[in-house]
């Protein structure tokens, strides 16, 4: 079997990668939208304090890649935190506030992204890990 083959990929990136890019997009997802709306909260940057460990766990996870278990697992959870943090749009919709005078607010469009991005971060973490388990089954078995 070709070392290739032992890797899970998305979009032809491995999750270490893909992780890198989305801790970065979520940075920069939050100067934008603070910036956008002149947004003087902290809050707004909620994405970026959840997308910097993101992006730092990837980075350590390249680099060492001994650690990899370890470091994907945190960046995953930090994603399962966005993806929890974006959930609070629902309160928006069922309150009927989403869209308030046929305009959505920046706080709930940065929920939603949260939301459907860190719900798709996950889910893709989520095969990586199945995928690994499955691979050092076959791993185990060939050795026996």
């Amino acid at each position: 079997m070709s070392e290739m083959s032992k890797e899970y990929k998305f979009l032809g990136l491995n999750p270490q990668r893909i992780s890198v890019l989305y801790g970065a997009m979520l940075i920069v997802f939050a100067i934008l939208v603070s910036s956008a709306s002149e947004s003087k909260s902290i809050t707004s940057y909620i994405p970026a304090m959840l997308g910097a460990p993101i992006l730092i766990f990837g980075l350590l996870s390249l680099l060492v890649p001994a650690k990899i278990k370890l470091f994907m697992h945190i960046s995953a959870f930090f994603g399962l935190l966005v993806f929890l943090g974006g959930l609070s749009v629902l309160g928006s919709v069922f309150s009927g506030t989403f869209i308030n005078d046929n305009e959505l607010s920046y706080a709930n469009f940065s929920k939603l992204f949260m939301n459907i991005s860190g719900g798709a971060y996950l889910a893709i973490c989520i095969h990586s890990f199945i995928f690994a388990r499955k691979q050092r089954e076959v791993d185990t078995a060939e050795i026996i």
